[in-house]
């Protein structure tokens, strides 16, 4: 029923996950209204594209970069939200982060900590969005965190009843939520593969062999009904050899082909190196994480499956994010979805504490937690930070972006030459019209080939570069305007237009 006592407190949790959401992330990811403009690279490519596809192109086909379809098709509905801003980005933020709390407070429920999940839920969510490794906001690894934590709960919810075997519902919500994840960024499915690995060592262990074929036929029929979207998608516009080529072959093969390895040993340190630099950096929630998983190991009464869904999630994971020996900051903040295992002990300590106060004492403490962390953001979150930029409350026509952007008409095309969309197209307005319509960091030597012929031969109406001269820029272009780059690895933008 919908009046149910379990449906109205859900509906509560949620509005309460909400309300932490959108305060934390209106100070922490540079998509909110506080801020001018997210001016992530990484945010505006997934932004181009998505407006991309709401006006009929074709990932892959028609636009060039090589992360998950549905990252993009996320990002297309936020076009039909704010087509010009990050407002519908936000919006997204605001509501997976809510998603990703509810599950947290799923999660201190089921071990018997549900008053301390409300103190809790403000302070987790400070301690992972004002991370390091969240950066600007908007990464593919910060929206998988909702599909991440629900992966955990949804099997360690099972290991802690009574029942004999996972129902098929749940079964092909987990394989549904890896085939999300992996359509998203491939490199964080580690996580749930230790879920699922988990999931089928506690009936290997227990000699259930029926059993096993059973989880796995429905774990991949939730995995399938996640990946049929695509294959349509794909098909109906020709496309899937595109989508093949680019996002599996392109990232296996030519992505971290510049990193080299000298012996195996080597590689090794690499990936150790990679990720103690993220668990140094990203303290707020690595603690709880360590502690989650000390936790999880010395704890009495739990069970093996327990204990090997804690520790295989987070072996697997970390394996899977830093194996390639590449790490940018925001890499490891997929693993902050096991953080709320540390969450669980000290909860579990409060709840008792927090039964024995009356119900407007556990309310002001839970007000004074949400404030708190909210007020916390200012000084803790990196986006305050003069490194990227310290833009929160400043006017959008001061940033380079709006401030290029003014010379461009609406009806303009635009090319972002020899370097990362940096959000000329999201000021602008625009939809890109080639297929390389920036430069990314996947090294193939088709990309800048292919921008150079853009210019030599004038097929966009206006060039941005970081260079005042670029090759046979003087054959259709003339200079209209520069621009000063604050807060990025170049100091200066410019601005050509073609000559009508």
């Amino acid at each position: 029923m919908i009046s149910s006592p379990r449906v109205r407190r859900g509906a509560c949790v949620f509005a309460y996950s909400l309300l932490i959401a959108l305060a934390v992330l209106f100070f922490c990811s540079k998509s909110s209204p506080g801020y001018p403009i997210n001016d992530w690279c990484d945010a505006n490519i997934y932004f181009t594209i998505g407006k991309g596809m709401t006006r009929g192109q074709v990932v892959y086909r028609d636009l060039y970069d090589h992360k998950g379809p549905l990252l993009y098709a996320l990002h297309a509905l936020c076009a039909l939200v704010s087509f010009r801003d990050f407002t519908g980005v936000y919006l997204m933020e605001a509501l997976l982060a809510a998603a990703f709390l509810c599950g947290v407070y799923r999660l201190l429920s089921l071990y018997g900590a549900r008053r301390a999940a409300w103190l809790a839920l403000p302070v987790g969510a400070l301690l992972i969005y004002s991370s390091y490794s969240f950066c600007e906001g908007d990464s593919a690894e910060e929206l998988c965190l909702p599909l991440l934590i629900w992966s955990v709960y949804i099997a360690l919810a099972f290991f802690r009843s009574d029942r004999p075997r996972m129902g098929k519902g749940a079964l092909m919500g987990l394989g549904a939520l890896a085939g999300c994840v992996l359509w998203i960024k491939f490199t964080i499915i580690g996580l749930q593969a230790g879920v699922v690995l988990a999931l089928l060592l506690h009936h290997a262990l227990r000699r259930e062999w029926r059993e096993l074929p059973r989880a796995i036929g429905w774990l991949f029929l939730g995995f399938v009904l996640s990946t049929l979207p695509w294959i349509i998608y794909f098909g109906v516009n020709g496309a899937i050899g595109d989508w093949l080529k680019v996002y599996l072959y392109d990232n296996l093969f030519e992505y971290s082909s510049g990193v080299h390895f000298s012996s195996r040993l080597d590689r090794v340190q690499t990936v150790f190196t990679c990720g103690w630099n993220w668990l140094t950096a990203n303290l707020r929630y690595t603690l709880p994480l360590l502690f989650g998983l000390g936790w999880f190991a010395l704890r009495r009464g739990l069970s093996l499956s327990e204990r090997l869904t804690a520790w295989l999630a987070a072996a697997l994971g970390a394996l899977s994010i830093f194996i390639g020996g590449i790490s940018f900051a925001y890499y490891g903040l997929a693993l902050a979805a096991l953080a709320p295992l540390g969450f669980i002990a000290p909860a579990q300590w409060l709840e008792p504490r927090l039964g024995a106060l009356r119900a407007p004492g556990r309310a002001m403490l839970t007000a004074v937690a949400c404030a708190a962390s909210a007020a916390l953001c200012l000084p803790l979150s990196y986006n305050m930070n003069a490194d990227y930029g310290a833009t929160f409350g400043q006017p959008r026509e001061q940033t380079m972006q709006y401030r290029i952007a003014a010379h461009i008409p609406p009806d303009a095309t635009l090319l972002n030459y020899g370097f990362m969309d940096s959000g000329f197209f999201t000021a602008a307005g625009l939809v890109p019209n080639v297929l390389y319509f920036h430069q990314n960091n996947v090294p193939i030597s088709e990309m800048p080939r292919e921008q150079a012929r853009y210019i030599a031969e004038g097929i966009c109406d206006f060039v941005v570069a970081r260079t005042p001269n670029p090759q046979d820029i003087d054959l259709h272009y003339e200079l209209v305007a520069t621009a000063e780059s604050p807060n990025f690895w170049y100091e200066d933008v410019y601005l050509f237009q073609k000559v009508r």
